[in-house]
């Protein structure tokens, strides 16, 4: 049998045996490890950090951050990668002169701080009106914090609530990526089973 048809057809079956474990994996459920709950409101042109993420600790790729924000007006929404404490650091630092006050939290502090960082966005949205929900599972272990950020000129009263769970793998992404596997490991192993076949029947 040639060599690369084996190649294939080991390579192949490592491929289902992976697709195989991560789908099972995602089925696993996870356990939730904690809650949040509350109202805010949002001054016009300001923005405003989720008081939940100022104590939320180190998140790991293990762990998922599911989150829902309500609000009734035009709001944007911003999950970043770093702690809000960075985000407070970076501002006192580029405007040593402006003191924490109520001016501290101007929209157009904070978006100097996403033009100069623009790697921290891992997730954005606009509400408008509504409610929005999303689920984050980082791929690195890493600080996150949610940011309202009002441009308008009316005051914007918002209600969030969220959950942070463990769990073992992301449920929709490994399940993609085992659909992807599996039927890539058979294609693989074709050659090599109907080699097989041919070599058993004679």
């Amino acid at each position: 049998m040639k060599r690369w048809i084996i190649f294939l057809g080991r390579g192949g079956t490592v491929l289902i045996a992976i697709g195989l474990a991560l789908l099972l994996a995602s089925f696993i459920p996870s356990v939730q490890l904690g809650g949040f709950v509350g109202t805010t409101f949002v001054a016009p042109k300001k923005f405003h950090p989720l008081a939940y993420f100022e104590a939320v600790p180190t998140l790991t790729p293990q762990q998922e951050i599911q989150v829902t924000i309500t609000a009734n007006g035009t709001l944007k929404v911003y999950l970043l990668e770093v702690s809000t404490q960075a985000v407070y650091d970076w501002i006192s630092e580029h405007h040593p002169e402006q003191e924490m006050t109520f001016d501290f939290f101007n929209l157009t502090r904070l978006e100097e701080f996403l033009e100069a960082n623009p790697d921290s966005i891992s997730w954005q949205e606009e509400i408008r009106n509504g409610k929005i929900g999303y689920g984050y599972v980082s791929t690195k272990v890493t600080n996150v914090t949610i940011i309202l950020s009002n441009p308008t000129s009316d005051y914007i009263i918002v209600d969030y609530e969220g959950t942070k769970t463990s769990i073992v793998a992301p449920g929709t992404k490994v399940r993609n990526l085992a659909q992807w596997t599996i039927p890539i490991g058979f294609v693989l192993t074709l050659p090599w089973l109907a080699r097989l076949w041919k070599e058993k029947t004679h």
